[in-house]
């Protein structure tokens, strides 16, 4: 059952790096950033929470609480207390889920909670979450939940097969929130403490900025259903729960122009101490390449980490291994995550702005996926997520150049990584 599942894991990153003429052929395999100041102010200023607000759409929220749930052995139980706490209403929507022991405890909760009378609604991406398992489907409509699947095969269409929603959105009664780059399955139960259990966060969320995640899901929602979800119930009066600004930044390049990788841009350009990164799949596209370049030739502190020997996409480390040799080469330090898969997607800018979500930085998560990463600008909330970043490295090495040079066998499949990187 361990094996099928970590399989299962691996599926989806194989799947698309398999895609070659759909992926090049593709209308949507490209895309443009919306453009950005070259010298934006810093990230502390308000002049940059405009510039942002600009470029995503979305309104800066005040008043908000946000709490860290660093791997499935925290963020599950959480997740599932909060569901059996409802009183009115659910909305999930869910890129991937294996049928596992994690799966059987969420159906068991919303089957609970719908019967006790609570309105759930259940999106679940139809790539992604295929492994879920028709029994738990079948269980949960059976028990009244509305289950809906995002972007089926449609042979009329297949190019459209290749839009994603890669989105983790909980709300529970329009008040408390979970947004990560999470799924569900044997590998995210657990506490990173083996190969074949990942490292990951998710994050609950309080205040204002609720309002926002539910609005993400309904994104995609009247888009399947024809119908959003609304009414006081959904939608309640919500009171200040803390102390942090926070934005929610929906990522719908289907729909719209590029706001992930555009705000990542703007971010990247506005640092003037340090940039640190620790994303599960990092290809980036030239702007923010150069980005990081020119941050640090600005003097700006640049580190990145990223999966060691354990990943569920072999061909994101051989694509990448030039463009990190000449990261090292400039003095930003390259560190690989050794314990196991390294899932999480983090970027925190001056200690000051925190960027969270489920968004990765890849041309995919700009103009391919549906995404949902939220900004928060609290130097507490960074100090936080420093904290966590620490203890990742100490679990990681220091690459130096010498460790990504390629045997041939690596080297040409790093080529065809990079022929095909809009689609990874």
């Amino acid at each position: 059952m361990e094996e099928k599942e970590v399989r299962a894991a691996v599926t989806f990153r194989w799947f698309w790096s398999s895609l070659l003429l759909a992926g090049l052929l593709t209308s949507c395999a490209t895309g443009r950033l919306q453009k950005v100041p070259e010298s934006p102010a810093p990230v502390t200023s308000p002049a940059f929470a405009e510039e942002v607000s600009r470029i995503t759409g979305q309104t800066w929220t005040q008043g908000n609480s946000i709490r860290t749930l660093p791997n499935g052995g925290v963020f599950i139980p959480a997740m599932l207390a909060a569901i059996r706490s409802a009183e009115k209403t659910l909305t999930w929507e869910n890129f991937v889920a294996v049928d596992s022991q994690p799966v059987i405890d969420f159906t068991e909760a919303f089957i609970e909670r719908a019967k006790a009378g609570v309105k759930v609604h259940v999106l679940f991406d139809a790539y992604g979450s295929n492994t879920y398992g028709k029994k738990h489907i079948q269980a949960m409509r059976a028990a009244g939940i509305d289950v809906r699947f995002y972007s089926g095969w449609k042979l009329y269409n297949p190019f459209l097969y290749n839009h994603r929603t890669h989105r983790r959105i909980l709300v529970v009664d329009g008040k408390t929130g979970f947004v990560g780059g999470a799924g569900l399955a044997y590998a995210w139960d657990g506490e990173a403490d083996g190969p074949h259990r990942w490292r990951d966060t998710m994050y609950e969320v309080h205040g204002p900025i609720v309002a926002q995640l539910q609005h993400a899901f309904n994104d995609n929602w009247k888009e399947v259903a024809r119908e959003p979800v609304n009414g006081p119930d959904h939608f309640p009066a919500l009171t200040t729960a803390g102390s942090l600004t926070a934005q929610s930044v929906l990522g719908s390049p289907k729909k719209t122009h590029d706001t992930i990788g555009s705000s990542f841009l703007l971010a990247l350009r506005a640092a003037r101490k340090s940039i640190v990164i620790s994303h599960a799949y990092f290809i980036p596209n030239r702007p923010v390449i150069e980005a990081l370049f020119e941050a640090k030739k600005r003097g700006v502190h640049v580190e990145l980490l990223v999966p060691g020997q354990h990943t569920d996409m072999t061909l994101c480390p051989t694509t990448t291994a030039p463009l990190l040799r000449k990261f090292i080469a400039a003095g930003i330090e390259v560190r690989e995550f050794e314990p196991c898969m390294m899932h999480g997607k983090l970027v925190v800018i001056d200690d000051h702005l925190s960027i969270i979500g489920s968004g990765n930085i890849d041309q995919r998560s700009f103009f391919i996926n549906d995404e949902n990463n939220v900004f928060v600008l609290s130097a507490a909330f960074a100090r936080e997520q420093m904290a966590m970043h620490e203890k990742d490295k100490a679990r990681s090495r220091v690459l130096a150049e010498k460790d990504l040079h390629q045997p041939f066998g690596k080297w040409l499949k790093g080529c065809f990584g990079r022929w095909v990187q809009h689609q990874l």
